[in-house]
């Protein structure tokens, strides 16, 4: 296998971590990126500006970086939901964060965004980061929905995305869907969400763009 091949088989190996992280690889995918998109995820977590006490979600928690950041935001009164597809990330997530979890601040759930384990306007905030390349159309638009549902009134969604600029560079893009502002923001507003603000995290025209929408 020439050297050329040899790579592209390795990016192939770490975008599908990326997707799904699985066994002592995905751990170790998912601690880079804890460090890597330590930014995007603190910015996420200030955009849902979660008050102590609300019960809020973090879909798609990878590392868990973006869980530390809402349990301090919910306090001790509050209860914060992890969900994500990999039962990787769940293993990891229980050890990590025992403390909470025995107290009841936090619960872990196994599964996809479009099948939420939750009932009806039981959130005040969610949040999503570097998940949306991973769905296909109809999965998101089903996706995006149900997160409405599970939003209570004035609800927060927070959905933290690379540019497509960025993702286009990227040797690892391979499986990546990659989608205009304007294309997330319409896919927002059709599954009921008004966006109310849409910032940008980062120095250069290639920062991560977080969008906020308000239930």
């Amino acid at each position: 296998m020439r050297i050329g091949e040899v790579k592209a088989a390795l990016m192939a190996g770490f975008a599908r971590q990326l997707a799904l992280p699985s066994g002592a690889t995905g751990l170790a995918v998912t601690q880079l990126l804890n460090v890597a998109n330590r930014k995007l995820m603190d910015g996420a977590a200030a955009a849902l500006d979660a008050r102590p006490g609300d019960m809020v979600a973090d879909i798609g928690f990878g590392g868990g970086h973006g869980l530390r950041a809402l349990l301090e935001q919910v306090g001790p009164t509050g209860t914060v939901y992890g969900i994500d597809l990999s039962p990787t990330v769940i293993a990891q997530a229980r050890k990590v964060f025992r403390r909470p979890i025995r107290e009841g601040r936090l619960k872990l759930h196994h599964g996809p965004m479009d099948e939420l384990p939750l009932p009806d306007a039981c959130l005040a905030g969610v949040a999503t980061v570097n998940t949306v390349y991973y769905i296909e159309d109809e999965p998101l638009a089903a996706s995006l929905k149900e997160v409405a549902r599970v939003l209570e009134s004035g609800g927060r969604l927070v959905l933290g995305a690379a540019d497509p600029a960025y993702q286009a560079g990227l040797p690892f893009r391979d499986g990546m869907i990659s989608r205009a502002p304007q294309e997330i923001s319409q896919f927002l507003e059709e599954a009921g969400f008004t966006v109310t603000d849409h910032r940008r995290i980062g120095e250069d025209d290639r920062a991560f763009h977080v969008y906020i929408g308000t239930r």
